[in-house]
């Protein structure tokens, strides 16, 4: 009887994680549908928007930059806003984070502390990105302005973050100040 008592408890959690890799699934899915919306509604608003696909992530550039394109493990220096995506637009109650004062005061974000308006540079090969934004970044210019948009199957995961929940879509509005490959 115990054994199979055991054997039961075991097909049973087998049968749990299967639905719920299936539920994550269908969330990732529903997920990209979404961001797919969301870069035709860029395009639409951007005739001159440009759209590329690298490992997961959705890279929509509204304004070209010029010079060298960033590599793997260069460095950017680069102004963002961070947003949750949780339907077909990016609405600034989403918002998440950002850096850029400019935008900050457009959406009324009250930030008292004023260095958080500090320019952010990474070097892609050491320091520690979220997935879909660090292959979002592979091949910026200087003077780019771009959003990156990726599911929460690049994103934190099931995790949550600070007030990102977990398993969260995520899009990055990114300004593109300067790119080293040095």
């Amino acid at each position: 009887m115990r054994r199979i008592t055991v054997i039961f408890l075991s097909l049973m959690t087998l049968l749990v994680a299967s639905c719920n890799k299936k539920q994550l699934e269908t969330t990732y899915d529903k997920q990209e549908t979404n961001i797919q919306k969301i870069i035709e509604s860029l395009k639409k608003a951007n005739p001159e928007a440009t759209v590329e696909y690298i490992k997961g992530s959705a890279v929509v550039t509204t304004v070209h930059g010029e010079g060298e394109s960033l590599a793997e493990n260069g460095a950017v220096s680069f102004y963002y806003a961070g947003y949750v995506v949780s339907g077909a637009s990016l609405a600034n109650g989403n918002v998440f984070a950002t850096n850029y004062e400019t935008f900050a005061k457009s959406i009324r974000w009250n930030v008292t502390d004023s260095t958080a308006f500090n320019i952010s540079t990474v070097k892609l090969g050491e320091d520690d990105l979220v997935e879909g934004l660090k292959n979002g970044l592979v091949g910026v210019k200087g003077g780019d302005e771009c959003y990156v948009l990726f599911s929460g199957k690049h994103g934190f995961g099931n995790k949550k973050i600070g007030n990102i929940p977990a398993s969260s879509a995520l899009a990055y509005h990114l300004w593109i100040k300067s790119v080293s490959n040095n």
